[in-house]
């Protein structure tokens, strides 16, 4: 009797070499920001069928000719089956932003993030693009029970996965210990606590501590915070998403280390 030999990966097709590796991006403003900046790292770039006849799917094709990066058309349902919020485009890059720990020690005015167990990829994805455009170095999440790089987080950061580092090395209270050692204040957002956003002078190198909206930050994080900061609110039994809080602690950051540096280079 003839044996049939059982497929790998429980079910699923081995990978081959039409087959797409490597993390997924998905969405216009993701996948442009992808091509100018990391276009080397891009594996496959797929455009639905008929991309021609959409303008921004056409300019992103052009793109792709004239940096040589190897594109597919396929029908939509294909793209469906990796995400219903494609756009019509998808990529795939062997590649991400890497944090670079010694010149982090070496600057005199860094802004970092720390997720304590957010596992909403829209949360993520929300508060990269607000990490991006207010400066933030990186993103610290835990190894564990934490978001990850997922298409639904490439869509909603547009682009900034190419541009803030998401490290998730080990438990999230030994990150920042070692931020500690690096000259880094760690201040924990949380509701009730005596500091007031806005009336706390920020450190120079800060790390925004901020824990999910089920369970807040876990005590082992709280204990290494230096400071635990509240956000005004008017309802004391509510609380914010955690990625306006996020970005009401990077606006704030970064209007006060920005005065801060203008004032120094005016001197």
């Amino acid at each position: 009797m003839k044996k049939f030999k059982k497929p790998e990966g429980r079910g699923r097709p081995p990978v081959t070499s039409s087959t797409p590796v490597g993390r997924c991006v998905v969405g216009v403003h993701a996948v442009e920001e992808l091509l100018a900046v990391r276009p080397r790292a891009i594996d496959q770039l797929w455009l639905r069928e008929g991309y021609l006849s959409h303008p921004a799917l056409k300019k992103i094709n052009e793109e792709a000719v004239r940096l040589k990066v190897r594109m597919q058309a396929q029908p939509v349902t294909t793209l469906d089956r990796v995400t219903s919020s494609h756009q019509g485009v998808i990529a795939y890059a062997n590649a991400q932003p890497e944090l670079d720990w010694p010149a982090l020690e070496k600057l005199s005015v860094a802004t970092v993030m720390a997720l304590d167990e957010v596992e909403d990829p829209h949360n993520l994805g929300a508060v990269l693009r607000t990490a991006w455009l207010l400066g933030a170095q990186a993103i610290l999440t835990p190894e564990h029970r934490a978001a990850q790089l997922s298409p639904a987080v490439s869509k909603v950061a547009q682009g900034a996965v190419e541009h803030v580092p998401v490290v998730s090395d080990g438990p999230l209270n030994s990150q920042l210990e070692d931020l500690k050692k690096r000259g880094f204040w760690i201040l924990g957002l949380a509701a009730g606590a005596k500091q007031n956003l806005y009336s706390l002078e920020i450190p120079s190198k800060v790390v925004w501590v901020l824990g999910s909206e089920a369970g807040g930050i876990r005590k082992s994080v709280e204990s290494v915070c230096d400071d635990l900061v509240s956000i005004p609110q008017l309802n004391a039994g509510a609380s914010y998403n955690v990625s306006v809080a996020a970005a009401l602690a990077l606006g704030e950051s970064y209007r006060q280390l920005g005065k801060r540096q203008a004032s120094a280079s005016q001197a």
